[in-house]
């Protein structure tokens, strides 16, 4: 049976594709679907997706602040708002154009995290817990009213991709039981966020990150993973730009000069860093392709006390 509730849903894929479907799988009204800008690279296989289930796609060129495009959602006399990895500060009159306003999914425990790249700073800061965080939205990112959290530890092989999926498919379920209680009861609990600023901040990430073998292994293995598989953590063999995947830390004392390749045969490739080594297990050399210690070890036959820096 179709729910009774009004919902407008604005998202970004690929957490936005996840929560739709699982919105509309479990026979939610969703009355319009306001997908990101045109120029946006996911633009056109979303609007193909919200078109094919035969939903009422509400597009807009630069903003969705614009004027057509709030005056298009009010007329559908919505009863609350869904927002899915949208990365644009909606306005005090977007928020507005609902009864109850807009719910927004952020892949953190609020009030720690706040910004757009969670999954990156949670594991290159070591926690050792995270979570998700559901939350009416106000004018400013990521501070409303906390309606709906749930944790979850981070392990130690943890990458961005593993927790991007984790809490896109947590906060998909996290929605259905929001808007379920809220279809039974007609109301929502709420508790006020801390707006202070003094938490751990999640900011855009610009670039990739060179490697740095003068930091403890631990530090390094937090980037590679945290990088893993959105951005680079680089370094330089030969002149050729290297690209590390996947490695391991180990623990170890050694004299060895920081960057140099300690050991290296067909089984392992391990690079000297502050305080022991980065096994490196997955690296991409240059436009050669992805190798593992085996492959490169017999195509470049690597030495001992050669340097990726």
């Amino acid at each position: 049976m179709d729910k009774k509730l009004r919902i407008i849903f604005v998202g970004i894929p690929d957490m936005a594709l996840v929560c739709l479907s699982n919105l509309l799988e479990k026979g939610f009204n969703i009355v319009g679907v306001v997908p990101p800008k045109k120029s946006h690279e996911t633009y056109s296989y979303f609007k193909n997706f919200v078109l094919s289930k035969g939903l009422n796609l509400i597009e807009f060129d630069k903003s969705a602040n614009d004027r057509k495009c709030i005056e298009k959602i009010k007329k559908l006399n919505a009863d609350i708002g869904v927002v899915c990895s949208y990365n644009n500060l909606l306005s005090k009159e977007f928020l507005s154009t609902t009864k109850m306003g807009y719910i927004n999914s952020h892949p953190s425990l609020l009030p720690y995290y706040r910004g757009a790249m969670p999954y990156f700073h949670v594991i290159n800061n070591n926690e050792k817990v995270s979570g998700i965080t559901l939350h009416f939205m106000d004018e400013k990112f990521d501070t409303g009213d906390i309606i709906y959290q749930e944790k979850f530890d981070v392990m130690p092989f943890e990458t961005m991709g593993t927790i991007f999926n984790r809490t896109t498919y947590m906060i998909s379920d996290g929605l259905i039981d929001v808007l379920e209680k809220l279809e039974k009861t007609g109301s929502i609990n709420r508790i006020s966020q801390d707006k202070n600023e003094n938490y751990p901040q999640a900011p855009k990430i610009e670039g990739n990150f060179r490697v740095n073998w003068k930091n403890d292994v631990s530090k390094i293995d937090c980037l590679i993973r945290a990088c893993n598989p959105f951005f680079n953590v680089y370094a330089y063999f030969r002149g050729v730009n290297v690209k590390i995947i996947k490695a391991r830390p180990i623990n170890a004392k050694h004299n060895i000069e920081l960057g140099s390749i300690a050991e290296v045969d067909e089984n392992k490739l391990l690079i000297a860093a502050k305080d022991g080594y980065i096994s490196i297990e997955v690296l991409q050399i240059g436009t050669w392709g992805v190798f593992n210690p085996y492959d490169f070890y017999y195509t470049f036959s690597p030495k001992t006390g050669e340097f990726i820096l």
